[in-house]
């Protein structure tokens, strides 16, 4: 039977980025466990396009905990950097369909839906585009002030927004509140500006976040994977 060239649940530009990856390529499963996530390293078996996925998972000892929490239907984020030309990390998640024992240590997986993927050159960093409001002392109260997130870590993030005659640029240490929108209710980041760039019509803000992590770590799951 000849070998699937294209895919209906994910695009020619995210197949070819996981046909990238060969048996025997080393990645990152982050297993969804009670207490908090755990992260394994393993090896990469092959794929059966829109259809699932395989890894191999050892049967030794040190590894019964982590077959324990290969239960069927739980959530696994895979990670894994691309080497070569494409000079990307990838990710996606995907569910357990059945953890096999032998005649050798395998799980299979669902087919990912989406890839996300970040080049490892800040010049290729992928833009996430996540709206926000935000709200600081040098902008009008009763106007909204829109922007966007292009890329993000736990530490802070990259936000543009146009210049505009009434919109001062904020100078660095100033402080800024990032709003946006969780389940139809408004959610506050509070920032301070690292740095600052203007290019065009165009402001870009280097924040760090100054508030609660798990407030960071909410609008990480649910925008990202790669975090």
């Amino acid at each position: 039977m000849p070998e699937n060239l294209n895919s209906k649940l994910i695009s020619a530009d995210s197949l070819m980025s996981l046909r990238t990856l060969d048996p025997g390529d080393i990645v990152d499963l982050q297993i969804s466990m009670p207490a908090a996530p755990k992260r394994v390293k393993t090896e990469y078996v092959g794929m059966l396009v829109d259809e699932c996925l395989l890894f191999h998972i050892p049967t030794s000892a040190k590894w019964i905990t982590i077959r324990d929490a290969l239960t069927v239907g739980n959530d696994i984020v895979v990670r894994s950097v691309l080497e070569g030309s494409a000079g990307q990390v990838i990710a996606f998640r995907v569910k357990v369909l059945k953890l096999i024992s032998k005649p050798s240590g395998l799980l299979v997986t669902s087919f990912p839906k989406r890839i996300e993927s970040i080049g490892l050159r800040a010049a290729k960093r992928a833009q996430l585009g996540i709206a926000v409001n935000l709200r600081a002392s040098v902008y009008p109260e009763d106007e909204t002030v829109s922007g966007i997130i292009l890329d993000i870590s736990s530490k802070g993030c990259r936000v543009a927004l146009q210049l505009k005659p009434n919109w001062e640029v904020m100078i660095d240490d100033s402080e800024v509140h990032l709003v946006y929108n969780l389940d139809g209710k408004d959610i506050s980041l509070k920032a301070k500006v690292k740095n600052h760039k203007l290019e065009k019509d165009i402001v870009y803000y280097g924040l760090a976040f100054d508030c609660d992590d798990k407030l960071v770590k909410t609008l990480l799951s649910r925008h990202t994977l790669l975090a």
